[in-house]
């Protein structure tokens, strides 16, 4: 089922990240899945993943989300500490080129997180 609520420590999370790299996904015409990294941030004005690259506009995952307007993306780690503490937030959602920004922003859809607790700057017992 998909959730495009944001719980606490999603939104905590995008309010404040931790420095990683989103993987964006997108698919051509045929169905060929294309993934790639990226900087992002998130707008919380118009609730969308804000993502970047070097000249968006002409890319390859531009081109895809042109001709399908949608996209996926995943943003993960491992928490730092002993132990196997990985994170991760992702999301599928419609997706569109910005062309002023040169950015693909990306509305939150289907969102799906665990692990964000871990990296927040109150640590695990913050929900």
């Amino acid at each position: 089922m998909a959730r495009s609520q944001l719980s606490e420590a999603e939104r905590r999370f995008l309010l404040d990240p931790p420095r990683s790299l989103a993987r964006i996904a997108t698919v051509d015409a045929d169905g060929m899945p294309h993934v790639v990294p990226g900087g992002w941030s998130y707008d919380p004005a118009t609730q969308e993943l804000v993502l970047g690259g070097r000249d968006v506009p002409r890319t390859v995952r531009a081109a895809h989300v042109r001709a399908t307007g949608r996209a996926a993306v995943v943003i993960d780690g491992l928490a730092s500490g002993p132990g196997w503490s990985p994170w991760a937030f992702m999301v599928r959602g419609r997706a569109r080129i910005d062309d002023d920004s040169a950015t693909l922003r990306l509305t939150l859809d289907d969102v799906t997180s665990w692990g964000l607790t871990a990296i927040m700057p109150d640590g695990p017992s913050s929900h």
